[in-house]
């Protein structure tokens, strides 16, 4: 992080006199013995020196003498003590020392720059003797500094020997005040630097006491009443939630700071106690004493921290209904009353008055309409019409030696802007129509970056602008010219050409009226609110220049749980008060690698950058200044930064700035309902230990062929890359995974086979036990027919029973048939074909067909794998390890790359030689789902992408644009009522999947979705696409909240999954989960892979489990058990904060690196690869065909399809993509950017 500069002010007393500053040398380096009269007898026998060696006092004038007799003007600064060899002064009384220090019977060393800080005026020394035994006396001398912030006009301060001599004294003397009173004892060294206070930032900032707003230090009439409103809900007008008492109390701290004046101690000063019990204020960095402290006005806004899902916008929305119509205060320079050459009319003096103070006169307007019924329409108008506003004098760009000053005028506005990110913007307008009254806010949304602003007159008309970052950063554009241009800093010549033979310029020159001027610059607006603020903490960023050039506002606030990375609230690592105590506990001591970098640079820049707190953002003045880290840290070293712990300035700058509630203060106040956190551990799948064992031989054959050295070994230190994206690939891999191909595996075969015949290899006994056992792994791998199929195909398999047996093997993968294998893709293009022909004929008419080209395109996606193979680069192969476990994810895109005639190619060379045309990508409602294109004997489809499901995607997307396929109506009629009884498509069901995960995923969903919502976080692209699929296979309705989508497509979805009934299931990357996203709808929640990451699984559950929740919160998380996976979700839990917060990847924890390296195979028994042991059985046998919603999902593709034809293709102009379908083809767009190295045994994903 850049520094933070700060301004070293001299003293306020006397600002035009220098500050003293610490000399350039470091410390004191030399020894700090006792000098008592043992070792100082000998040397001070003889005078220092004569009054004739001395140099020449100055003649100090009355004033001066007073001044230097004044003892209020000294600070006492400690003592020395030696032994009276009967010269020094006796009895009670205080003597000073003579002014050659004739008789002190001190050190030599300590003598000589006594006298030279005395001759300087710097100090004053008195001393008397003192009885410390029978026969015994010492000499007590007291040491008085002269104050820092006094007489500059009498001594000068500038001198770096005396600052020298200073540092000397500082390093000897006695502190204590015992030794001041004259008791002998061991006495206290004077500490220079910052005094430490305990504690790491984590504990600060978890232990700011809660806002207690205080009523009574609010003397402005009319944010009195506000104030009153906020505490008093029932009064709020406006606001139709009423407020929890925790969150009454962050709304009214929140108004008191921006309202009540207040001073705050120079962060650079810290408060101590002279000897003599006085208190004196220290600068330890500049080495500055003052008698007097200095103040900087307190922070007008601040951070609003309140933990996640406890109504941070419910708190701000609660400020700016109260403060409506309140106006920013007038600068103070522009306050005054003009100066007019007549007597203005009355009105016209009252209208000034009243802009001047700033005073809200709506609300007075409003309150005599309601008192007495007149409305005033008067002076309302006169008042409306002559806004407040003020004139800003700027330096203009010089373009002449006389250039005039530009006038820059502001018109004050009673207006709140709030910035957002873009996927929040629809959520911030929800939770308006939900706590605010309709129409008692005047609120304009800026999210359309094509949509420019109003007129200023017409923005100042608003209570609230809602703008979205990017929309926000959009007016960086002020100033610049269509073209990006701005006008140069000096005067402009015109050096462009003229036109043909003429002396006229063809000027393309800047031009003064051509610039942006945003309407932004001249308001002066009420306050500024940046949601998840934590982002503006980077000072160069686009949305921070535009905050500070463009925006005027009295009061900056950044709302934020996180004010800073990783900087949480306790209750998020911990959910009641014992786990809480034994967090704080372990992160209380302050931790050199956690507290210098990361969450404290970062809040520094928020804090000097955009909140604009003093004096941190003060420019620097005259060469003096200090930074961030120089203040709120305790260093040992004036030349180096030793980082020895936080200074006291870190908790005043928090508690200045920062608004949180306790959790404890909070759980009096408020009753979440209860939640409960289950890991449920599985019994992995025949294919799930197929997978598991292949990782393991990738992992064992790249150790032994490899013997553990080198680069070519993947836990070498030069391997980091390819071994976080193996890491990565082997957690997915828990859910399914099709990434190993028959060729792979045989490959890797040979080579471990290969590798133990070898003669002379570096392997030990054990190493070659291991590989021989991985080889034969291998070959019961090789052996399942059915994990080939589904490897060559990419497609998860469905066990189904009593399929129609006139055309089950036309859809049965080869070799499957007991029981019945077929794929996801496979069974929703059964299931929709059938549906398609009920009430029309029979259901069955065409369906082997259908099959047998299925099958054909599904077993031709790893073909093209191979292909792709030819073209990769082989040059990140390593010993052991095939190049595709360091590459991509397979890509559900490749077994869709080829369209329904075997064609192969780009979408748009196709569309263009009159393929599928383009459409443009619209949005339906989640419940109508986009056509499928499917093959009849009559009508077939060509597209580029092969089969696809049930109510998925609608056409592939090419350039990131959807295309639909065009696909010819099937003459039928209207669906049945019901489906056809006596069927043998009635019996048909669904027992069972490949993977023992979404069994049991799909199991549980089946079991709650009707009566409660649904969350379900995935970490990988496919794992959303093969969720999905079975979805739409049972017609439940859901949705895909990826991070390929558009901000503004995160925020429909998240606004319509709960505000719709009809959306029962939310599919979340688990990393968009931290983000502000209010999903209290959803009582389930689900991890389909452990993330062993605390903070962010505690954040994804707060997406749930927050205020507005009025279920009780399940959360499961799915590991399969005697894995890999278990090994690592059990070692991350027992993993500190700090181990998790040092470990980047997951892999740099030595403890699971451990796990990783230590994988074995897993037992595979011959029941299992027979029969019914190779399912995941569902609870309860799903049926396939005639399920209770296949109508509605026959309505949906005929409805997006409007104005069609029978027997002719739709209009391409028609088709949308409902918003589920378009989540699934995003998310095969990004699957199929990550094409991997298909022939090779792993086609791994890199971590999102």
């Amino acid at each position: 992080m850049a520094p933070i500069i700060i301004d070293l002010e001299s003293s306020p007393s006397d600002e035009s006199d220098p500050v003293v500053s610490r000399a350039s040398t470091p410390g004191p380096s030399i020894e700090c013995p006792d000098y008592d009269s043992q070792t100082s007898d000998q040397q001070s026998d003889r005078p220092i020196a004569t009054l004739s060696e001395r140099s020449v006092e100055l003649d100090l004038s009355t004033e001066a003498a007073q001044f230097l007799d004044d003892p209020s003007n000294f600070i006492a600064l400690g003592s020395f003590r030696s032994h009276d060899d009967g010269t020094g002064a006796t009895g009670d009384h205080w003597e000073d020392v003579p002014a050659d220090f004739a008789g002190a019977t001190l050190n030599v060393e300590i003598l000589q720059n006594l006298q030279k800080l005395s001759d300087a005026r710097w100090v004053k020394v008195a001393h008397r003797s003192i009885a410390t035994g029978p026969h015994r006396q010492h000499i007590l001398y007291h040491v008085y500094l002269l104050r820092g912030d006094v007489g500059h006009r009498f001594v000068d301060r500038s001198s770096k020997k005396m600052l020298a001599s200073l540092e000397l004294i500082l390093a000897h003397i006695d502190v204590s005040p015992e030794t001041w009173a004259g008791d002998v004892g061991p006495g206290t060294k004077f500490d220079w630097w910052a005094t430490v206070q305990e504690g790491s930032l984590f504990s600060k900032f978890n232990e700011l006491p809660s806002p207690e707003p205080n009523l009574a230090c609010v003397t402005d009439h009319y944010v009195r009443g506000a104030m009153q409103d906020l505490l008093e809900p029932e009064s709020l007008q406006g606001i139709r939630t009423e407020l929890y008492p925790y969150q009454q109390r962050s709304a009214a701290a929140m108004l008191q700071r921006e309202s009540v004046s207040k001073l705050d101690l120079d962060p650079r000063l810290e408060q101590r106690t002279a000897p003599d019990g006085t208190c004196f204020f220290y600068s330890p960095r500049e080495l500055i004493f003052l008698g007097k402290p200095r103040y900087y006005e307190a922070c007008r806004g601040g951070i609003l921290a309140e933990s996640m899902g406890l109504g941070k916008t419910l708190i701000c929305l609660a400020l700016i209904a109260a403060t409506k119509h309140h106006l920013p205060k007038m600068p103070s320079q522009s306050a005054v009353a003009p100066v007019r050459p007549n007597i203005a009319k009355l009105a016209t003096m009252a209208v000034s008055a009243i802009n001047r103070r700033s005073i809200p006169w709506k609300i007075e307007l409003e309150r005599i309409a309601a008192a007495t019924g007149e409305d005033r329409l008067g002076c309302a108008q006169l008042l409306d019409q002559h806004p407040p506003s003020y004139e800003v004098p700027t330096i203009a760009q010089r373009t002449g030696r006389n250039a005039a000053p530009v006038r820059d005028s502001r018109t004050l506005a009673a207006t709140t802007l709030v910035v957002v990110p873009r996927n929040l913007c629809r959520q911030w307008h929800a939770e308006i129509e939900k706590h605010v009254d309709a129409d008692y806010l005047n609120i304009l949304v800026m999210e359309d970056l094509s949509k420019p602003l109003p007129s200023v007159d017409e923005l100042r008309g608003y209570d609230v602008i809602i703008f979205s970052r990017s929309r926000f950063e959009k007016e960086v554009k002020d100033g610049a010219d269509g073209q990006n241009r701005r006008l140069p800093s000096g005067k402009q010549v015109c050096r462009c050409p003229y036109i043909g033979a003429t002396r006229t310029r063809d000027c393309h020159c800047i031009r003064v009226e051509h610039l942006y001027v945003s309407p932004l610059r001249h308001l002066h607006f009420k306050r500024l609110i940046i949601d998840e603020g934590h982002a503006f903490s980077a000072s160069q960023s686009i949305a921070v220049n535009v905050a500070n050039k463009l925006i005027t506002a009295d009061h900056r606030w950044v709302v934020s749980g996180t004010p800073a990375k990783d900087l949480l609230g306790i209750e998020i690592e911990a959910s009641d008060s014992v786990s809480r105590e034994i967090v704080a506990a372990g992160r209380r001591a302050f931790d050199p690698r956690e507290d210098t970098s990361g969450a404290i640079e970062s809040l520094g820049s928020l804090v000097s950058n955009f909140l604009k707190v003093k004096p941190w953002s003060a420019d620097v003045k005259r060469g003096k200044s200090v930074t961030w880290d120089d203040l709120i840290y305790r260093h040992e070293n004036t030349r180096k930064r030793t980082y020895s712990g936080f200074s006291g300035c870190l908790s005043r700058t928090l508690s200045s700035v920062v608004i949180k509630t306790r959790p404890e203060d909070v759980e009096r106040d408020i009753c979440l309902p209860p939640f409960s956190h289950e890991t449920v551990l599985l019994k992995p799948s025949l294919f799930d230990k197929l997978t598991a064992n292949l990782f393991t031989l990738v992992l064992t054959a790249n150790a032994v062929t490899s013997e553990r050295t080198d680069a070519d070994y993947i836990f070498h230190k030069h391997s980091a890359g390819a071994r976080h994206h193996l890491i990565a690939n082997l957690r997915q891999s828990a859910f399914f995974w099709t990434g190993f191909s028959t060729e792979d595996v045989q490959g890797s075969r040979k080579n471990a086979i290969t590798y133990l015949e070898k003669e002379g290899t570096g392997a030990s006994t054990a190493d070659r036990h291991l590989l021989a056992e991985v080889v034969q792994a291998a070959d019961v791998v090789l052996a399942s027919s059915g994990w080939q199929s589904l490897s060559n195909s990419h497609e998860l398999g469905l066990f189904v029973d009593e399929w129609p047996a006139e055309t089950a093997h036309h859809w049965t993968f080869p070799g499957c048939t007991d029981p019945m294998l077929t794929g996801m893709s496979q069974a929703l293009e059964a299931q929709r074909h059938v549906h398609e022909r009920v009430g029309s004929g029979d259901p069955s008419d065409g369906l082997a067909g259908v099959g047998i080209k299925s099958l054909a395109r599904a077993q031709q996606g790893r073909a093209y794998d191979a292909g792709l193979m030819d073209k990769q680069s082989k040059e990140s192969a390593k010993a052991g390890l095939p190049s595709s476990s360091i590459q991509g994810e397979p890509s559900l895109k490749r077994r869709r790359s080829m369209s329904e005639d075997g064609r192969r190619g780009s979408p748009k060379k196709r569309r263009s030689s009159g393929g599928a045309p383009q459409l443009p990508a619209t949005t339906q409602p989640a419940s109508q789902n986009a056509p499928i294109p499917h093959e009849t004997e009559t009508a077939e489809v060509t597209s580029d992408r092969g089969p696809l499901t049930g109510s998925s995607v609608a056409g592939a997307l090419d350039s990131a644009v959807l295309a639909a396929p065009v696909h010819l109506a099937i003459d039928r009629e209207s669906p049945a009522d019901q489906f056809p009884n006596h069927t043998p498509f009635q019996k048909t069901q669904i027992t069972g999947t490949s993977s023992a995960k979404l069994s049991y995923l799909v199991s549980q969903i089946l079991n709650y979705y009707h009566d409660e919502k649904i969350l379900v976080f995935y970490d990988g692209d496919n794992t959303a696409f093969y969720i999905a699929q079975m979805l739409d296979l049972l017609h439940i309705r859901h949705e895909i909240y990826a991070k390929s989508l558009t901000a503004a497509m995160k925020s429909e979805y998240v606004v319509n999954f709960n505000e719709n009934p009809d959306e029962r299931v939310l599919l979340m990357d688990v990393k968009q989960a931290a983000h502000g996203l209010n999903i209290s709808s959803a009582s389930r929640v689900y991890f389909v892979n452990p993330v062993c990451r605390p903070n962010i699984e505690a954040q994804a559950i707060k997406r749930a489990h927050r205020i507005g929740q009025t279920r009780r919160v399940h959360v499961e998380t799915l590991v399969l058990e005697g894995t890999i996976e278990e090994k690592m979700h059990e070692r991350s839990k027992r993993m500190t904060g700090i181990e998790h917060r040092g470990a980047s990847f997951l892999d740099d924890d030595d403890g699971m690196r451990g796990i990783i390296q230590g994988a074995q195979i897993i037992p595979i028994t011959t029941d299992e690869m027979t029969g019914a042991g190779q399912i995941a059985p569902l609870a309860i046998p799903q049926q396939l065909w005639g399920r209770s919603g296949w109508q509605q999902s026959l309505s949906a593709t005929d409805s997006v399809r409007p104005g069609k034809k029978r027997g002719t293709a739709a209009s391409s102009n028609s088709t949308a993509t409902p918003r589920t379908d378009r989540s699934k083809a995003e998310l095969e767009t990004q699957s199929s950017s990550h094409v991997g190295r298909g022939a090779a045994l792993l086609s791994v994903s890199r971590p999102d």
